[in-house]
């Protein structure tokens, strides 16, 4: 399955709002508001965003609050993106509980050409022109928010703990993001 959204002009508030929304859970309202100040998105501040499918965000909002939680949190930045990529999921999963359904979704709310190559108890899930990373460039895979989210796509709906492990990255120059998802064990 291949689904493809490319160039994105707007992300869906559900994904804009939930991202806060985890924000606020892994770092509080202090550390939230301080993200959204360094990214120059202050209007934001201090106010709750109602998710929605239908209503947008600018792609240069987004991609504001995706540098400034990177710039912004330096050395722990991958931990806490993970984390929040984790929180994020959990709003997602009225909209899908399989990989494929939620891939689907992401797709058309972000942007990117998202597959999913493989889905069982090692799962690989593909995204070329992957909006989460436009732009940046590192050294190391760099797309800690959909490593989270994949993680707890596949804990909800199996049952299981779920390690993903970004093996390419756009960010380091390779022709697309690759996510390897393995079972580790049964939550409990």
């Amino acid at each position: 399955m291949s689904v493809s959204v490319n160039e994105p002009k707007e992300i869906r508030k559900i994904v804009f709002s939930a991202l806060l929304t985890a924000l606020h859970e892994v770092m509080g309202r202090d550390g939230k508001n301080s993200v959204l100040r360094f990214a120059g998105l202050d209007e934001y501040i201090n106010k709750d965003i109602p998710p929605s499918v239908e209503e947008s965000v600018s792609f240069s909002t987004f991609k504001a609050l995706i540098n400034s939680m990177q710039d912004l949190l330096g050395h722990g930045t991958s931990a806490i993106l993970y984390e929040s990529g984790r929180k994020f999921a959990i709003y997602l999963t009225p909209f899908g509980y399989s990989l494929q359904e939620v891939v689907g979704k992401l797709a058309n709310w972000i942007g990117g050409t998202w597959s999913v190559l493989k889905d069982n108890e090692e799962s690989v899930v593909q995204v070329k022109n992957n909006p989460v990373c436009e732009g940046m460039v590192s050294e190391v895979p760099s797309c800690h928010v959909i490593s989270g989210a994949l993680s707890k796509i596949k804990e909800e709906s199996t049952g299981f703990h779920y390690i993903v492990k970004e093996i390419s990255c756009e960010s380091k120059g390779d022709p697309h993001c690759e996510f390897h998802i393995n079972k580790k064990d049964e939550v409990k």
